[in-house]
């Protein structure tokens, strides 16, 4: 998901106010939409079920339910996650056919511009939370499936919570400069039959990867396109890389990057923080196709090494040790090798592997809940040890763990820990 764009608003807010006018007719106006490709009036009950059947697969490829889905009930269409920023907090919007509080007045058109340009009816920008610079390549045929997808599921009657965005991100008006300087044309993807191109439009377009996975730029904090997909610290985690070479450093296969998106767990690790909304709602549910499709793209189809024990890093830390053998190993095992279906091992656990250590940290402190994963696979519940070590205490764990699997010197400081406790502590 992409909510990180909010602090982009803020280079752009006070000229977005002072060209309002104009800004905003550019911003809102509906624009052209490239023509139905089906007649909706005239649809057989056999086109009508192969449309309900695709548009259910463009919602799970969108990942759409990550953000629309409600936090108290699950209802995937009854909108409520809260997107908190620095600028204020965001709910992701009842996308149900609702007549009051949803989408149910909206035509397949209406659905098209707010996907692929970010314009709702009424002449109503959306906040980029809506990822529609990546969606803006969204084909109309997938659009006019998602629609009638939609149409046909159960209106939930439950209020749209307003947004809580301080002065001036709550002027629309700075969104809509910031579209003129960020949002792509709309402009239909090229699907062919060719598994890499359908695979970069599941990755680019539909599930719009770069949004969290690619940096961001420092004077609208738009997606960095000339570090596509290099990774991004964002909401207090990392979203790693996910180019070929990185990929291939980190031990990663075509096979295993497909295990991982249908099952959630994998030799490299387990999807924590936001991909687990992702595995629930999105990747275990896609076709086997789409997921091979994705990771073949990911990896373009090359040879990879698999997952590797890194040599140690320098002379590990005996502090460190000892903690890991105390607090860890139990579970994961003395020399991380963890245990199947269970425990991950961390002896080719690329969270250990990255170039910041806010992952293991967070991991750490929050610990992980028992929960079911996809497939048949399960995690154990791994306690939390935030009130139980002291920064340095954390320094020394992380360290260890990094140095031993990870093939990182163990240069975290005290301090370090404590700065990324506070970035953590402030995506929240």
């Amino acid at each position: 998901m992409a909510k990180t764009w909010i602090k982009g608003l803020g280079a752009a807010a006070v000229l977005g106010v002072l060209v309002a006018g104009g800004m905003y007719l550019y911003g809102s106006a509906s624009g052209d939409v490239p023509p139905a490709t089906v007649d909706f009036a005239k649809l057989g009950p056999q086109e009508f079920d192969t449309l309900y059947k695709r548009g259910e697969q463009v919602f799970r490829g969108g990942d759409c339910a990550a953000c629309h889905s409600s936090p108290q009930t699950g209802a995937e269409l009854a909108g409520g996650v809260p997107m908190v920023t620095p600028m204020g907090t965001l709910y992701g919007t009842n996308i149900s056919p609702s007549k009051e509080h949803g989408i149910g007045n909206w035509t397949a058109d209406d659905l098209y511009r707010a996907v692929a340009a970010g314009m709702a009816p009424g002449r109503k920008n959306l906040y980029p939370a809506m990822p529609y610079a990546s969606y803006h390549q969204i084909t109309r045929a997938d659009v006019d499936a998602l629609w009638v997808w939609l149409m046909k599921q159960p209106a939930v009657e439950v209020a749209n919570k307003p947004s809580e965005m301080s002065f001036p991100f709550n002027i629309r008006p700075a969104v809509a400069m910031w579209n003129v300087l960020n949002r792509p044309a709309a402009k239909e993807f090229d699907i062919s039959m060719d598994e890499l191109v359908r695979g970069k439009y599941l990755v680019d377009v539909l599930g719009h990867c770069a949004e969290c996975h690619s940096p961001r730029t420092k004077a609208t904090f738009a997606m960095d396109g000339s570090h596509y997909l290099e990774g991004n610290t964002i909401e207090g985690s990392y979203a790693p890389a996910l180019t070929p070479d990185a990929l291939s450093e980190r031990g990663w296969t075509k096979d295993d990057l497909v295990k991982f998106f249908r099952t959630g767990v994998s030799p490299q690790g387990v999807m924590t923080f936001r991909m687990s909304s992702v595995l629930e709602h999105s990747t275990s549910r896609m076709p086997e196709a789409d997921v091979r499709a994705m990771a073949a793209y990911l990896t373009q189809n090359r040879e990879m090494p698999g997952p590797k024990v890194k040599a140690a890093e320098g002379q590990t830390s005996v502090k460190g040790e000892n903690l890991y053998l105390g607090l860890c190993a139990g579970c994961h095992g003395a020399q991380g090798q963890g245990q199947p279906h269970s425990s991950v091992p961390m002896s080719t656990n690329t969270t250990a592997m990255f170039p910041t250590p806010i992952n293991l940290i967070r991991v750490i402190r929050e610990g992980v809940h028992e929960r079911d994963l996809a497939q048949g696979e399960r995690m154990q519940t791994m306690p939390a040890y935030a009130d139980k070590l002291s920064n340095e205490e954390m320094a020394d764990l992380v360290n260890y763990m990094r140095q031993t699997w990870g093939g990182r010197p163990g240069d975290v400081s005290a301090a370090q820990v404590a700065e990324h406790v506070k970035t953590i502590e402030h995506s929240k």
